[in-house]
């Protein structure tokens, strides 16, 4: 049970997070092109409204316009956050209108302010470099065109399935953190002019190019899988001066494998080791360097990393994983394990990012809209800036510590707190206030 304060800082945290560290944040929704002639609502109370959804996990536009009918989420909604709450019928018709990269915009301007309050500067690679995951998915499939352009398969029957795709590139942390920072949706020419279909690749050059342009100055360290090891993103990484480390499949880029081989045959490698532990497991990682890799104009670096996973409650209970990566990083030995657990940190992006925006409440793969492509692309948004308000919200280490203290996960704290907006009326506006307008230093 929790005390009355207790209550009132679970219902206030989300926006004393989002005021203190996106603070023009509703401005600038306020600011977005409007077409409607008798508008009900404001058009900052639209974007909120549909950022309240994925906030609060709704699962879908009708079970978000069912807690809209509630009188008191209505009102404390308008006290913690000072807006109404639109209906999602409404919400959808402006998304339908609104250009997608408004959002866009809005999530990199996020990413700025984040950047000023320094909570990632500890996590830079050798206090330098930004992590950045780029990895595509699918977001929804269809059994027809949802609309033009959309990507599709044609299978062995004949039939045909078509995919809204989109690349996503996540700042990415040893601490979990997974924010949105840009994103390429893969699409084919609205008309049907093209002789092969827009891939993922194609989105990745359009993807940094963008990230390039909004981040000049930004200094970049991509993790990338499997797909990217090629001359072309070799070279736009040297152009941008960007550092990458990449997985190296074993039968990717011949020339290089036999340069390894050869380092081999003749122990011209570095070998080093490290181990670590938690309370359940003991690490033993090997690794295997091989610098001056030559591959066309590049000079590069491999490092094969072999990790033994040993519990320490059951002997028996061994398991070992191997990661090769490619780099355009200078590497001692000594910066090896530091270089392989931040080339690793790519996974996150497919755990912490889209498996937990699909499986994870915040329903991903839903189709919030049937009929438009633009109102996908920006409920996409919106659920990207709702997951970012989230995780700064619940990673702050004084809710850590609240978590541990009356024995709660994450989730039933977020339950614990919608449970309050709907079942409870916020009426102690000292109380509130004081909260809300309290400078705390936000610790992560």
């Amino acid at each position: 049970m929790l005390f009355r304060s207790e209550k009132y800082q679970a219902v206030s945290r989300l926006a004393v997070v989002t005021k203190r560290h996106f603070p023009v944040l509703f401005e600038q929704f306020a600011s977005f092109p409007d077409n409607r002639k008798r508008p009900q609502y404001e058009v900052k109370e639209l974007v909120v409204s549909g950022i309240l959804m994925f906030l609060f996990k709704q699962k879908s536009r009708n079970q978000a316009d069912n807690t809209s009918k509630n009188l008191d989420y209505q009102d404390n909604i308008k006290k913690v956050f000072g807006i109404r709450v639109a209906s999602m019928d409404t919400v959808n018709e402006y998304l339908k209108f609104l250009p997608p990269q408004e959002l866009e915009h809005i999530k990199q301007d996020m990413f700025r302010e984040i950047t000023k309050s320094k909570v990632l500067q500890k996590h830079k690679y050798s206090g330098k470099y930004i992590l950045v995951a780029v990895d595509g998915t699918g977001i929804q499939s269809y059994g027809y065109e949802p609309y033009p352009g959309c990507p599709f398969k044609t299978h062995k029957s004949g039939k045909k399935t078509w995919t809204a795709y989109a690349l996503e590139a996540k700042v990415v942390t040893l601490n979990g953190f997974s924010i949105s920072l840009a994103t390429e949706w893969v699409e084919n020419d609205i008309h049907g002019n093209f002789n092969k279909q827009d891939c993922e690749l194609n989105a990745f050059k359009r993807l940094v190019k963008r990230i390039k342009k909004e981040f000049p100055r930004l200094e970049i360290m991509l993790l990338l899988d499997g797909l990217y090891p090629k001359n072309v993103v070799f070279d736009m990484c040297e152009e941008y001066n960007w550092k990458f480390a990449i997985t190296l499949k074993d039968k990717s880029l011949k020339s290089v494998q036999e340069q390894i081989a050869d380092q081999l045959l003749f122990n011209e490698y570095g070998q080093s080791s490290h181990i670590e532990s938690t309370a359940e497991y003991w690490y033993d990682y090997s690794y295997k360097l091989h610098k001056n890799i030559e591959y066309k104009n590049h000079k590069l670096t491999v490092v094969e990393t072999i990790c033994k996973e040993k519990s320490k409650n059951d002997k028996d209970k061994i398991s070992t994983t191997r990661f090769v990566y490619i780099t355009n990083v200078k590497l001692e030995k000594d910066d090896i394990h530091k270089f392989s657990k931040s080339a690793r940190l790519r996974w996150k992006i497919e755990n912490e990012g889209f498996n937990n925006q699909k499986n994870n409440d915040y329903e991903l793969e839903h189709k919030f809209s049937r009929t438009s492509f633009d109102a996908t692309k920006n409920y996409y948004q919106l659920l990207q800036i709702a997951d970012i308000i989230n995780q700064f919200t619940y990673k702050l280490k004084i809710v850590k510590e609240f978590l541990k203290s009356h024995n709660l996960t994450t989730k039933a704290l977020m339950i614990n707190t919608f449970s309050y907006l709907t079942g409870m009326l916020v009426d102690d506006d000292d109380l509130l206030n004081g909260i809300l307008s309290k400078n705390v230093r936000l610790r992560y």
